[in-house]
């Protein structure tokens, strides 16, 4: 009961409406009485938690021998409608993402002004990457992919297949590793072209420069700012470009190092 209890918490019900859900899977539809019994509710609080199940999906109420009971919504079924609402929250965010580029000309009229947007944790995080569409030109990148990938290992792949989806190019700068490595090699298919650093430059941080906007997030901490600023962001560009430039003939030398010993592994 205890794992169920924590699922149901998981999914946005808090205690007393868990608990109250648990009930009537394992009973059956009772009415508002038997239920405040079972659960230790008194019969007005009881009912406030029944309404609430009721409107977020997991309960119904029916007439069952001319008395009004409540009886619970198979947990299948409660599925469906949270993956229905989590499409439904996708769509609202991305059509938002899609609209800030038009929220932006509004401003224009009376002028940009810098700002800084702090953030954190993973829900922060991703609001933030997902900003990236709203730019007008390829994306400038440093990442840390090993801490990237471990922080949100379900959301960056969707995010790459949305990238290529929308068109969205991106030059990248990766701390040399197994895994740059290997994320380099997918660079013809994620509209991506990368270069691979000395492992010193692995300074933990993932840093985008796009517009007038540049995102500096350290991922151990989960926390970041997004900085809107012409002079910041192009100051930034003309640095990430020096280096882009100065790492060539390093990125050939360690990729072709790479490439052999994936090769020799490969027929071993």
């Amino acid at each position: 009961m205890d794992k169920l209890t924590q699922t149901l918490l998981g999914v946005g019900l808090n205690e007393n409406e868990a608990k109250t859900y648990l009930c009537l899977m394992r009973f059956g539809p009772q009415a508002v009485s038997i239920v405040a019994k079972k659960t230790g509710m008194n019969r007005s609080s009881c009912y406030v938690v029944l309404e609430r199940l009721m409107e977020k999906g997991f309960l119904e109420k029916i007439i069952q021998e001319k008395n009004v009971v409540f009886r619970p919504v198979e947990p299948s079924y409660v599925l469906d409608q949270l993956k229905t609402k989590q499409y439904e929250l996708d769509t609202k965010i991305e059509n938002l993402g899609f609209a800030l580029k038009d929220f932006d000309q509004l401003q224009t009229g009376y002028g940009f002004k810098p700002k800084v947007v702090f953030f954190q944790d993973e829900t922060g995080l991703q609001n933030i990457i997902e900003n990236t569409f709203t730019s007008t030109e390829p994306l400038r990148c440093y990442a840390s992919l090993d801490e990237l990938s471990t922080l949100l290992p379900v959301y960056m792949p969707r995010y790459y297949e949305k990238r290529v989806k929308n068109g969205l190019c991106v030059r990248a700068l990766y701390p040399a590793s197994k895994k740059s490595f290997l994320h380099k090699k997918r660079d013809k298919y994620e509209l991506r072209e990368s270069r691979l650093i000395p492992e010193a430059f692995n300074f933990h941080l993932d840093i985008m420069i796009y517009d007038h906007k540049v995102v500096i997030t350290s991922l151990k901490e989960k926390f970041g700012v997004m900085i809107e600023s012409q002079q910041i962001a192009e100051a930034q560009k003309k640095i990430f470009d020096m280096i882009w430039d100065s790492f060539a003939d390093y990125d050939k030398k360690i990729t072709a190092d790479f490439e052999k010993v994936f090769n020799k592994k490969s027929r071993a």
